[in-house]
């Protein structure tokens, strides 16, 4: 299945970036990326139960005083406002229906999108691949590894690259190169970067991108790893920073406005 991403409307939406440790949001012109309200970072506090979350979710939705259209990016598989996976949640986010818990805020108008696509949808539209033709893969490293692939515009959603088994090495890629087992291990940022290498020499294997954008923030010691990866495709930071998720549900949902 591929979505194909027209010019975006000027229009204001709400984003959530749903994440394994936190969750931000904020209401914005997704036709400039301006952020329209007060910018909203809440941490899980070790509790990623839906029974936890979604009320932390409306309190910020209730404190921004927001009731109109509503993006959400979600950390797994989404599909027609189903959740089928939720590997940095649990279990107990599948098939929640997320749109019915919030409907007092959208009145109708919401939709989810895989978070990594949703960072993805940000970079085409307004940052690092705007009118990039080609292949595009999107990496966003977090918690685990995100993966995006789009062609001339066209989005396959859900691939999650990041799960597949590592190459060489016993588990699956993030387990090996994401940003949270850097700090679980204290790995260096040279350390981490050689593993990252061999993290996108897999994944050029499988996409054969002509651009490669990462995000994350690890990005931040660009300057000092920048030198120590490399990908016969170009490589560019991502230019919108910890906006970028919740920004790209944003852009998601104005297609239904």
């Amino acid at each position: 299945m591929e979505i194909l991403f027209s010019p975006v409307p000027a229009v204001r939406c709400l984003g959530i970036d749903l994440g394994g440790s936190g969750f931000r949001l904020g209401v914005f012109d997704v036709g400039t990326g301006i952020l329209c309200s007060k910018w909203q970072v809440i941490a899980h506090d070790g509790d990623t139960k839906p029974s936890s979350i979604v009320p932390r979710i409306r309190d910020s939705l209730i404190d921004i005083g927001w009731s109109g259209p509503i993006g959400l990016g979600f950390p797994g598989v989404v599909s027609d406002g189903r959740i089928l996976t939720a590997p940095n949640l649990g279990d107990e986010w599948i098939e929640l229906d997320l749109k019915g818990e919030l409907e007092n805020f959208h009145h109708g108008i919401f939709t989810m999108i895989n978070d990594a696509d949703a960072v993805a949808l940000t970079e085409y539209s307004l940052g690092s691949s705007k009118n990039q033709n080609g292949t595009i893969l999107t990496v966003t490293i977090g918690t685990g590894i995100g993966t995006t692939i789009q062609n001339n515009g066209a989005m396959v959603p859900n691939l999650e690259y990041g799960r597949e088994p590592h190459p060489r090495l016993e588990g699956s890629l993030e387990s090996h190169i994401s940003a949270s087992t850097r700090s679980e291990e204290g790995l260096s940022i040279g350390e981490w970067a050689n593993r990252f290498q061999e993290g996108i020499e897999f994944l050029e294997r499988l996409t054969e991108p002509d651009l490669i954008v990462l995000y994350g923030g690890i990005m931040e010691h660009w300057s000092e790893f920048s030198d120590l990866i490399s990908s016969e495709a170009q490589i560019k930071p991502a230019r919108f920073g910890t906006k970028a998720g919740a920004l790209g549900a944003a852009i998601a949902v104005s297609k239904l406005c």
